[in-house]
């Protein structure tokens, strides 16, 4: 069996990445969300059964801390605008082009109801395969598929219109 503290040193860094892209950038919330998550984590850590997935077990205690603060009006998620994206090796202007356009995808994928923006989030933005995205979203692996399919089409539909 894993250490917590172990799950800890592996995963923090991802899991505040994306309580920061579903609390649309914000530091503070995100940091909020990060704390109940190990919290419910560390509580409920015994239960963790050997040879699951604990970073999908992670990512659906995140989902479900995120989802739940969403739910009962807790927060609303100003978008706020505090990145720092690499430059790899473009001209100034190809630089502020793809911030822009980094920028309006992330605002967009901000605005997607929270399950979508959720699945999205964690089938690209973290890699997670459908059969671990519905473990986190705790619905069926087409139920996962379809969140993912219906926020993708959203954004496509609404980045088409900018």
């Amino acid at each position: 069996m894993v250490r917590f503290e172990t799950l800890i040193e592996l995963h923090h860094d991802e899991l505040y990445f994306y309580l920061r892209r579903m609390t649309h950038g914000s530091t503070s919330d995100a940091a909020d969300l990060m704390q109940e998550t190990w919290l419910r984590a560390w509580q409920a850590f015994d239960r963790l059964r050997p040879g699951s997935n604990p970073r999908a077990w992670l990512y659906r205690i995140a989902t479900n801390c995120a989802l739940n603060a969403l739910r009962n009006g807790q927060r609303e998620f100003p978008w706020q605008e505090e990145r720092e994206l690499p430059d790899e090796g473009r001209l100034p202007h190809e630089q502020l082009e793809h911030r822009e356009n980094l920028e309006m995808v992330l605002k967009e994928i901000g605005l997607l109801p929270p399950r979508q923006r959720a699945a999205v989030l964690l089938r690209y933005g973290h890699e997670l395969r459908y059969p671990e995205l519905a473990s986190v979203l705790r619905c069926s692996e087409e139920s996962a598929r379809a969140n993912v399919s219906l926020g993708v089409r959203r954004l496509r539909r609404e980045l088409e219109e900018k």
